[in-house]
């Protein structure tokens, strides 16, 4: 059985549940719903912050409440607190009726466009996931239409964290006793530390004092999209170490090169790297040297990466454990199994996987 918090066959996926209630050990469902910061299956994936534009509430789109007069309302703005390529959306609607006349668009800080209107699947009668994907950040997402009188949520896909409880390595760790040892996958297991050092040690890699050459890296059995890279910083002393890192993407063949993204040269307790334009190709590898400070170093406390797996054409599920059931054989979107063109015929639900 998995520990508290943790669900799957290896129990390596987190879980993310309303209240820090338990959540199902097998698929992660919650019964209590999801934390506020994440949604979609088993609540695995990030939920983008924004501010809603003008004088409406800040929560109108966040608290799964109607309880507003928009009647001559016809569009609504929102800008994300952090810019990032889009892949998906999901909209709620208190009249299933005007679901479809929502209308999604975007601006990049170079071009205003539309979500593809054939990319959507419906969840259910009043919600639907919009497939969007962008090459560049997005600052701003527009809602417009009919059905924006109706609209009760509105969900901006993050990605979920593909690297939690992955294969790590380092080129060394440190090492002060037994007990006191800094392994490269404490960076990779979904905690944080507070600013002791009893929490640090225990929840933080670190290369050897004496390595020339430190590195540390996380291996993907499945080839992952990413979307954008948060690396967490020690919290007890020593921040300045991790400035300037160098963080390099891996692809699957060798028909791209390699990316390398410099960080910056601030002390900062959490680094955040939105690649631009984004990772054109799925990511194998991604491996993080030392910055520029005078000690030779790579200490990381956790590191997030979110994307998405890159899944066959008929695959989708956090492992692309499961197959598609579209109409004509296509594809499917790859967090849920939705199906833009429609279920396959006696196939119904969600997913299409209820027949």
């Amino acid at each position: 059985l998995c520990y508290h918090g943790w669900f799957g066959p290896d129990c390596q996926y987190q879980c993310h549940c309303a209240g820090s209630a338990p959540c199902d050990k097998h698929d992660g469902s919650c019964s209590s719903g999801c934390h506020q910061d994440w949604f979609g299956p088993a609540c695995q994936y990030a939920r983008m912050g924004f501010t809603v534009n003008g004088t409406f509430s800040s929560s109108w789109l966040t608290d799964n409440k109607d309880n507003l007069n928009r009647e001559n309302l016809r569009s609504v703005t929102v800008t994300l607190d952090t810019p990032i390529p889009l892949t998906w959306l999901r909209v709620v609607v208190s009249d299933a009726v005007h679901l479809s006349t929502v209308k999604i668009s975007y601006w990049n800080q170079r071009t205003y466009k539309d979500c593809p209107e054939s990319n959507t699947a419906k969840i259910d009668r009043v919600t639907m996931d919009i497939s969007c994907p962008t090459e560049y950040p997005v600052t701003s997402v527009t809602l417009s239409g009919r059905g924006v009188v109706f609209l009760c949520s509105l969900y901006i896909s993050a990605g979920r964290n593909v690297a939690l409880k992955q294969r790590a390595e380092q080129s060394s760790w440190l090492s002060i006793d037994l007990r006191d040892r800094w392994w490269a996958e404490y960076a990779v297991d979904g905690r944080i530390p507070n600013d002791t050092h009893e929490s640090n040690r225990l929840t933080c890699s670190h290369t050897a004092l004496q390595d020339k050459s430190p590195w540390w890296q996380v291996s993907f059995p499945q080839p992952v999209e990413i979307t954008r890279f948060i690396l967490e910083n020690r919290r007890d002393c020593c921040q300045e170490r991790l400035k300037k890192f160098s963080l390099t993407v891996y692809p699957v063949t060798d028909s791209y090169k390699p990316i390398t993204h410099r960080g910056s040269d601030e002390v900062k307790t959490t680094y955040s790297v939105v690649p631009s334009p984004r990772i054109s190709f799925p990511v194998t590898q991604v491996k993080i040297t030392e910055g520029l400070s005078r000690e030779r170093l790579v200490v990381l406390c956790e590191v997030f990466i979110f994307g998405e797996i890159n899944c066959l054409s008929n695959r989708f599920g956090l492992r692309c454990e499961r197959e598609c059931n579209c109409v004509n054989q296509t594809s499917c979107f790859v967090h849920n199994g939705g199906c833009p063109s429609g279920c396959a015929p006696g196939y119904t639900g969600e997913d299409c996987s209820e027949g």
